[in-house]
């Protein structure tokens, strides 16, 4: 007779997930902030990133069930989909039917001089890139299936990426404070002398900070219709005056202009979001004071940081704001691509060139008017790079996913109780995907884990939504 998998763990009394799996996943978001902050395939942090990540399988395995993952059965088979699109990309096809795929005449001539001709070659151009692609999953995984198997909440996961915000921001103050010589800097190539926080890139940075004051400016107002939560009403406006700091002292254009956006949607998000629930007692006059008078409490950051935002702006205090108006803002590498960028986009969109591989492949039909010292080795949009790695196929599964959203947000917005909900969901998925058309800050682990988490908070908000 088999074992019961399910009978054995309640049998030991194991069959509910543990109430401290917030530590657990706050131990695997330490891990990815120290490790996780730059998209480089050879950045030595990966070793013990990917090494003791996989660790946190151990718990997810053990104590996911089929209902839980029935309940989040949509992004888990997305995610399956995408992983599946990678392994089969590195399968050995036939050489003759290798050399039909589009994009492999020149490999092809290449093969016949050297007499190649009769090897077997993955669908990847570049084996060794995807085989690293394929590691790198191990990190949204273990955060996906941990959060599945221990139920995490809306709240738990939103407050996780709260704290990785006040770390990014703490530590980009202090980079900034030390200078370009402080070992504060994680990574080896970085934006020295910048506020690049746990990451290697100071625009990736920026985009995180504008993420995180959206995401502690819906915390601050959820947990203020909570009982006995006076602590954290007060800390979240401190929270996001550290951020908007940080951000504002950075040196990415679009990161600045997403970190205006975000304090400009929190406003609003404020002014239309419902009244302090009614009806449960404080055990102290000031928790009483700030349930009568929450959105003052809430304001007064979002107001208190537009002042200092002019000011700095006033006093040329911001490098970024200077770069915006400098006349060649935006005659930069990432535009002078685009000609490139397209014409990989029509040769390669139907099966894609692998993932991993843009920077040899880019290279194959790079002009000679743009060799120059500076090297490209991401497209700097990663809603084109995706399908030129991926082909059609990648472009399926973003729409579906993209339809879902879509979806789960139309129905927050249907109900008045929700529809704060649905546009910090809105605003926080608008900033990942305008970024991703300037940078790609997807491309991080840390990032990934978020944009995972984000994910799982949308899907935990429709439900309890149909819940009620």
């Amino acid at each position: 007779m088999g074992f019961d998998h399910e009978r054995g763990k309640r049998a030991l009394g194991l069959e509910r997930s543990p109430t401290k799996g917030w530590v657990v996943l706050g131990l695997l978001a330490a891990l990815v902030a120290l490790t996780g902050g730059a998209s480089r395939f050879d950045a030595i942090q990966i070793i013990p990133l990917r090494t003791l990540s996989a660790l946190f399988f151990i718990p997810a395995l053990f104590y996911i069930s089929a209902t839980k993952a029935r309940d989040e059965r949509t992004l888990l088979v997305l995610f399956a989909c995408f992983a599946s699109l990678v392994v089969i990309q590195l399968l050995p096809l036939p050489p003759e039917l290798w050399h039909e795929l589009p994009g492999r005449s020149e490999i092809f001539r290449l093969d016949a001089a050297l007499g190649l001709e009769d090897v077997w070659r993955p669908l990847t151009m570049t084996p060794t890139r995807t085989w690293n692609v394929l590691g790198s999953l191990v990190v949204p995984a273990a955060g996906l299936l941990l959060s599945v198997a221990y139920s995490a909440s809306t709240l738990t996961l939103l407050r996780l990426i709260a704290a990785l915000g006040v770390l990014n921001a703490t530590l980009s103050l202090l980079q900034i404070i030390a200078g370009s010589a402080s070992p504060l800097y994680l990574y080896a190539l970085t934006n020295r002398g910048g506020a690049v926080g746990v990451f290697a890139n100071e625009n990736h940075a920026a985009f995180f900070a504008a993420c995180s004051m959206l995401v502690v400016a819906i915390l601050g107002i959820r947990v203020r219709q909570l009982p006995g939560r006076t602590w954290e009403s007060l800390a979240y406006p401190f929270a996001f005056f550290l951020i908007a700091i940080a951000s504002l002292t950075g040196g990415s254009r679009a990161g600045f202009a997403a970190s205006l956006g975000a304090i400009v949607i929190s406003a609003l998000m404020l002014i239309w979001s419902p009244g302090a629930r009614r009806g449960h007692s404080a055990a102290r006059s000031d928790t009483s004071w700030l349930d009568q008078h929450p959105r003052l409490i809430l304001a007064f950051p979002v107001i208190f940081i537009g002042v200092v935002a002019g000011a700095f702006i006033a006093l040329d205090r911001t490098p970024a704001f200077r770069d915006i108006l400098a006349s060649d803002s935006f005659a930069d590498l990432r535009w002078s691509i685009w000609p490139v960028m397209a014409e990989m986009l029509g040769a390669h969109w139907v099966l894609g060139t692998g993932f991993g591989s843009f920077e040899q492949v880019y290279q194959i039909h790079e002009p000679a008017k743009l060799l120059m010292p500076q090297y490209v080795n991401q497209a700097h949009n990663d809603w084109a790079q995706l399908i030129i790695e991926g082909g059609l196929f990648a472009a399926l599964i973003l729409t579906t996913l993209l339809v879902w959203m879509a979806k789960a947000v139309i129905a927050l917005s249907a109900r008045r109780q929700t529809r704060v909900l649905a546009i910090f969901w809105i605003s926080i998925f608008a900033i990942l995907g305008l970024s991703s058309i300037i940078d790609y800050p997807l491309r991080t682990p840390l990032f990934q884990l978020v944009s995972i988490w984000l994910l799982l908070g949308l899907s935990r908000d429709l439900r309890d939504m149909k819940a009620t």
